[in-house]
């Protein structure tokens, strides 16, 4: 059953203590790609890799000489895969956004789960702040180039839906980054952003959905 409320997770760390419990056997699906660096405390696999019992990766491109256990990792496309294990938990962070066919993912995430297991998806909100001000001054708001499409909770929902998986959680991560030499409007913005994010998560810049799939 849905939770009715949504919880705002501060950042991911968090995210993930409250979604990962340590006996899961969890696969990171886009783990290298994460725009961090791989010894950042905030490294999303690397906090995985200290809550799940065991940690497994996906990702078209990797150093296997950076990774501790080789034998665990695989170079294949996100909406592709099949490994020999199956898994508690896949997680896809900040990664649905950037597929050409986010259908195939989730069926491949169908084929390498367990049968109660959980897919957690993280994706920026289209809706959130940052974007409907930037759509204010430009043509478009200001994206990653390597994006090819936008999701709110409901697109999301209806996406996971026709895959044959049913929400279970629905969530927002604030996930602000800090930035230096930030402009007036942008700390404006983000004073903005923290007020409404107080009163209402619709605004908040990720959206977090975790979905079973549907018997």
């Amino acid at each position: 059953m849905m939770s009715t409320k949504a919880t705002i997770y501060p950042d991911k760390r968090a995210l993930i203590t409250a979604l990962i419990k340590p006996t899961d056997v969890v696969l990171d699906v886009g783990f290298w790609g994460q725009a961090i660096a791989r010894h950042d405390p905030n490294w999303v696999h690397g906090i995985l890799l200290e809550r799940a019992k065991e940690v497994w990766g996906l990702d078209l491109e990797f150093d296997e000489a950076e990774v501790s256990d080789p034998h665990r990792y695989k170079h294949a496309s996100a909406e592709d895969f099949s490994f020999d294990v199956k898994f508690d938990v896949i997680l896809a962070a900040d990664l649905i956004e950037h597929l050409s066919n986010p259908g195939l993912f989730m069926q491949s995430c169908a084929r390498n789960l367990k049968d109660d297991g959980r897919l957690i998806i993280t994706t920026p909100n289209c809706f959130n702040l940052f974007n409907i001000a930037s759509k204010l001054t430009h043509t478009e708001p200001i994206v990653n180039k390597d994006e090819t499409c936008y999701f709110n909770q409901r697109m999301l929902r209806q996406l996971l839906q026709k895959n044959g998986w049913k929400v279970v959680e629905a969530d927002y991560l604030y996930s602000i980054g800090i930035v230096f030499r930030e402009s007036f409007k942008k700390r404006v913005l983000n004073v903005a952003y923290y007020l409404l994010s107080r009163w209402t998560p619709k605004f908040v810049e990720t959206i977090v959905v975790t979905a079973t799939r549907s018997q």
